[in-house]
């Protein structure tokens, strides 16, 4: 063989290699495309259609086990990666299933044991103004601020005493509301907010942290799941928030006369998330005038997305000399399920309950407004919008009125949209146990 066939050789195998190393690499981390981009040219607002993704860590389980008789030979660990790779903030947690639990045992996972009831939460409009809310739990905190107590109490994740210190400044959060609370029929609870007096920096609310900050009770933990609070990929936090999750397993039992068998884990990610859309819209006191203007009402479509699961996927816009109306159509594009936020802790697979359509596919108007003006948009339906479990698809209708009665020239000005809900993906590994001795 000739030297530079000899060359040529190496070179292929060497190519050969590098591409199976990235090819093991892809399959066992989170894949990071470089999508959730700042927009500079399109408005402020990110892209694509990912929000907390997981991905088992290499050999962890390795695909084939051996059981030993002595049980402290059987242990494993069952790893996952998790990385916010959307633009907001998410708390939520991973929960391990599908193996055989009278052979396999994993420390604090017991599905012998009863779960309970989880936290039901369900909240009205958000916004300035007021909002209420319905609470059906067993010991509900509700986050309302850093001090003080009422009959529920605050659970306070992050304040200076709770696991998550530092994470959010709830002053800006809180700061300036009022708050009432009433017990109403049997364990119902009833509570109103209002803004009356904002201190709410809204800015600083949008992309998650208000969203997680009234759901502080939340508790993952009690069906069996192991929590994570991330940051999303912003341009404070570039890349996002990473984790790794470990459960630690145990083959405890090996049925009499069996040579191997092949077992299934199944990983369910529950979380927290949020849509935060801010695409520019034109706002025409004069609608039917000729005058020539700076812009004219159109469609947004948001075809990128806007670096979360569920998307604003396009905007209609209509123009009356008193009122703006928007219909805001928004899609779940992420491939996985959406869930009430109130109604997450029922995405765990030890749940005790029944999930109805009524628990999913709710998603919550956050936050609606035309920047700059700090007042709600009226929207139908107001709360939440229920999407299609066909089609994923939803649509809310809001309208703004127009504040300068006097002026005769368009504008354009940002349309705020966040959207607040659950979500859930799951992933899967097969891993073929052998009998050793």
């Amino acid at each position: 063989m000739s030297e530079s066939n000899k060359k040529r050789g190496w070179l292929i195998i060497t190519a050969v290699c590098l591409a199976l190393l990235i090819l093991l690499s892809a399959c066992n981390s989170v894949y990071r495309d470089n999508q959730n981009q700042w927009d500079f040219e399109n408005n402020i607002y990110y892209q694509g259609s990912r929000g907390v993704e997981m991905a088992l860590v290499y050999n962890m389980p390795p695909y084939k086990l051996f059981y030993y008789g002595d049980a402290y030979d059987n242990t494993f660990d069952v790893n996952v990666e998790v990385a916010n790779v959307g633009s907001s903030w998410s708390r939520g947690a991973l929960f391990l299933s599908g193996y055989d639990p009278t052979m396999m045992e994993f420390i604090g996972i017991n599905p012998g044991r009863s779960t309970g009831q989880a936290c039901i939460v369900d909240i009205g409009n958000i916004g300035y103004g007021e909002f209420g809310g319905t609470l059906r739990c067993d010991d509900f905190f509700l986050g309302v601020g850093k001090e003080g107590t009422f009959e529920v109490g605050i659970k306070d994740l992050f304040g200076s005493s709770g696991p998550y210190s530092g994470k959010f400044d709830l002053g800006k959060l809180f700061g300036g509301i009022d708050v009432w609370y009433k017990q109403t029929q049997g364990d119902q609870k009833r509570f109103s907010i209002g803004f009356d007096n904002p201190g709410l920096d809204i800015e600083y609310a949008n992309h998650g942290r208000l969203l997680i900050a009234l759901f502080q009770g939340l508790d993952f933990s009690r069906n069996f799941g192991q929590e994570y609070f991330l940051e999303g990929d912003t341009y404070e936090f570039p890349g996002g928030g990473v984790d790794y999750i470990n459960f630690e397993g145990n083959i405890v039992n090996w049925p009499p006369g069996l040579d191997y068998s092949t077992q299934k884990f199944l990983v369910t990610n529950c979380y927290l998330y949020t849509t935060y859309a801010a695409p520019s819209v034109c706002i025409d006191p004069v609608p039917y005038s000729e005058d020539r203007k700076v812009c004219y009402p159109k469609k947004f479509t948001g075809t990128k997305g806007q670096g979360a699961p569920v998307a604003v996927t396009y905007i209609y816009q209509e123009n009356t000399p008193r009122q703006a109306m928007f219909e805001i159509h928004i899609k779940n594009v992420g491939g996985g399920d959406v869930y009430d936020p109130g109604k997450l802790e029922m995405c765990s697979p030890y749940f005790p309950g029944r999930v109805t359509n009524e628990d999913k596919n709710i998603v919550y108007v956050g936050d609606v407004r035309v920047s700059g003006d700090l007042q709600r948009l009226d929207c139908t339906p107001y709360d939440y919008v229920r999407l299609d479990p066909k089609t994923g698809e939803g649509v809310v209708t809001c309208s703004y009125d127009i504040p300068f009665s006097g002026l005769r020239s368009a504008y354009q000005s940002p349309l705020v949209v966040e959207l607040w809900y659950g979500y859930s993906k799951t992933t899967e590994k097969t891993v073929l146990i052998k009998r050793a001795i």
